[in-house]
């Protein structure tokens, strides 16, 4: 343990790449899949379509072997640049995150009455905002949880990277075990660390499920449910 403990620096500074790694990926995925999950319910045949011929084209191949396809495939064609480690890992892993997290966007919106988007057009309100005016607002309640466990997938998802070179913690924890050969040592210790990580992301997406408007509104309706019998109850009257 002393060996392994001599390397922390290393080890510190390959946490933080996952960490930054993780935190563009799970960024680009919700704004993808925020584009994504709208259009798999156009009204347009040719927009739908594509749109979900594009989903299913992303999630087929594994993650790693678009990750291969793109850093090591793409830069063999002409007038493409070579992409460094970090860049193509997050490209990458964003687009998986968008393609997954867009059915439960799309999920999300139809959870929402119908009729809401009938009382958007009665008010005047085009289809963009009465979108993010009305109906994402309240399916937020929905997405939100659902996204919190792809995000914490993609976590576990950015372990992948170090096989492009990505020095992540992963990447490091492997030098670390072929120096010291504390190979039990190491992974628990990775395990650990994967583990707080994913913790860490499930309380940030909670906080986030807490602060949306529908749930303080909610929270607040029965904590107002909960005051009015006992301010209607006769002085002295024991319940």
């Amino acid at each position: 343990m002393e060996a392994v403990l001599e390397y922390w620096p290393s080890l510190a500074r390959g946490l933080l790449v996952t960490v930054w790694v993780a935190f563009c990926t799970i960024s680009g995925a919700a704004l993808g899949a925020l584009v994504l999950g709208p259009l798999r319910l156009s009204k347009s045949p040719a927009v739908r379509i594509s749109s979900m011929l594009f989903i299913e084209i992303i999630r087929g191949p594994s993650a790693l072997v678009w990750l291969f396809w793109v850093f090591y495939v793409l830069p063999l064609m002409p007038w493409v640049p070579r992409l460094s480690p970090v860049t193509a890992s997050i490209i990458v892993l964003s687009l998986l995150g968008a393609a997954y997290g867009a059915e439960i966007v799309r999920g999300g919106i139809e959870a929402v009455h119908r009729g809401q988007m009938d009382a958007c057009h009665a008010l005047g309100l085009n289809k963009i905002q009465s979108l993010t005016k009305v109906v994402l607002p309240q399916a937020l309640s929905q997405i939100v949880p659902a996204f919190g466990s792809l995000a914490r997938d993609m976590v576990r998802w950015t372990s992948i990277v170090s096989f492009v070179g990505v020095q992540d913690v992963l990447y490091v924890a492997n030098n670390v075990r072929s120096q010291t050969f504390e190979t039990a040592t190491v992974f628990c210790l990775l395990a650990a660390v994967y583990w707080i990580l994913c913790l860490l992301c499930a309380a940030a997406f909670q906080a986030i499920e807490r602060a949306l408007p529908l749930n303080r509104a909610l929270r607040a309706a029965r904590l107002r449910a909960q005051i009015a019998p006992a301010a209607d109850s006769p002085a002295g009257v024991t319940q």
